[in-house]
């Protein structure tokens, strides 16, 4: 676990790494609003005909895995409604300000993976990404052998969002997102 968020760090120093490069939060809110965001999104009845979703409430936990990004993260686990457990888990890192600075998906088997992808969708959504960059960001992973990585810059938000993915490390099947966002323009 520790060599996989070491090789983490890094990827993610290399992509915003310039004189004038800086980590942004990915939203410009707290953590309560923006779980409100995803599950106003969720839980709306268009969207449960669809994919019938469950999301637990958020617990506040010390973040311990990337204290570099905050002290404190949000930690909630999702997954089909019909589902005899859940399916991952999604974690909301939170700077200083209590502002939302990084999202960490957690699909906890490959079997579930269409489900994670919808709930990226849904997280980019509530972020104010576009559609298109958030399908950039999917499908752009450039696959490395340890962790896969893609950027894309949106002109709405202003910002550089960094998608990371990889295997999960404690576990023999399954993968996690993290999304984060930097000033960086290329």
């Amino acid at each position: 676990m520790k060599k996989f968020l070491a090789i983490f760090l890094i990827i993610i120093a290399a992509n915003v790494s310039t004189a004038s490069a800086a980590m942004l939060p990915v939203a410009e809110v707290g953590v309560n609003e923006f779980v409100k965001s995803i599950t106003d999104i969720v839980y709306s009845e268009n969207f449960q005909k669809e994919k019938p979703f469950l999301i637990t409430n958020a617990v506040k936990i010390e973040n311990t895995e990337l204290p570099e990004i905050g002290a404190y993260s949000w930690a909630c686990q999702y997954g089909l409604k019909t589902s005899a457990q859940p399916e991952g888990e999604i974690i909301f890192f939170v700077d200083g300000a209590e502002k939302v600075s990084a999202v960490k998906i957690v699909c906890y088997s490959e079997q579930y993976a269409e489900n994670a992808g919808v709930l990226f969708a849904v997280i980019t959504q509530a972020l104010g990404i576009r559609q298109a960059d958030a399908e950039f960001l999917l499908s752009n992973l450039n696959d490395d052998e340890i962790l896969a990585s893609s950027v894309v810059w949106s002109e709405e938000r202003q910002r550089c969002f960094v998608l990371m993915a990889g295997a999960r490390a404690q576990a023999a099947e399954g993968f996690q997102f993290m999304l984060m966002a930097s000033d960086k323009q290329n």
